[in-house]
Order: C-alpha cells, then structure tokens, then sequence
C-alpha cells in the first residue's frame, strides 16, 4: 500500500471514460445503489453504494458505506470504504474505516479511522523486524547540525 505516492490517476480511472451517471448538487438519495461504469455524485447519498468507479466531488457528501474499484474523493464520505484505488483529495473527508490495495491522499486531505491493506501482515512484519534498530532522536555529538 502507498500511503503517499505520485501515480497519475489515469492509472486507475481513466479521464477517458465518460461519466454515466451524474447525481445533481441539489440532489438528495436515500437508499442503497448499485452502479456500473463511472458515477459522480455531487448531492448527498443516504446509503450504502457498490460499483465500479466513483468520483465524489467537494459539494457530494455519503453517509454510507462505500465499495468500489475507484474512488476519486473530493467531498465527504462518513462509512467504510472498500476499493480497489483510492484517492483523497486535499479537499476530501473521509470519516470510517478503509480498505485498499493503493491509497494516495494529497496533502490537507483528511482520513479519519482504520486503514487496511491486503498487504498489512508483511508490513507488520517488516516494522517488527527494525523496531530495535529506531533512529536516534537527536544528531549524534560528532556531526555538526546543518
């Protein structure tokens, strides 16, 4: 899992592909909802969705659960989140736990909750390994701080 890394998002979403559904600013569902293709939302959703791409934008807000193989998030999402690709944005609020394979949050982005990756045993393993061998707090005496 790549907590900060530089990937284009056309890597996961391509900006090619057009949007097939677009849920209005003025917008507000309740319920849960399947999609397929790619989705943006721009209201407010009170319920669980599944599909494959999602793109929340700063005005959208999901109260929800979240499952798909992309997600763009500019808005605000309170629920688990599952997918596949996940990108945060610096205007984007995630409160829940998330699970990913591949997370990118740009910086003033805010991810509040669990973070899990289908990777986590071996980086627990890797922190277990080099837990003894922490770095030093402060500059050994015999170099000269910069």
């Amino acid at each position: 899992m790549s907590i900060f890394n530089e990937k284009k998002e056309t890597a996961a979403v391509s900006k090619n592909d057009p949007i097939s559904s677009i849920i209005g600013q003025d917008m507000t569902l309740t319920g849960d909802m399947a999609f397929k293709s790619k989705i943006q939302i721009d209201g407010k959703i009170d319920g669980n969705l599944k599909g494959d791409s999602l793109i929340l934008s700063a005005t959208g807000k999901i109260e929800g659960d979240v499952e798909a193989k992309s997600i763009i998030c500019y808005g605000h999402i309170v629920g688990n989140i599952k997918a596949g690709v996940l990108f945060l944005k610096k205007s984007g609020i995630i409160n829940g736990r998330v699970e990913t394979s591949d997370l990118s949050v740009e910086s003033g982005g805010i991810l509040t909750g669990e973070i899990k990756s289908s990777q986590q045993a071996t980086d627990l393993k890797v922190l277990k390994g080099t837990a003894d061998s922490s770095p030093p707090l402060e500059a050994p005496k015999s170099q000269k701080a910069l």
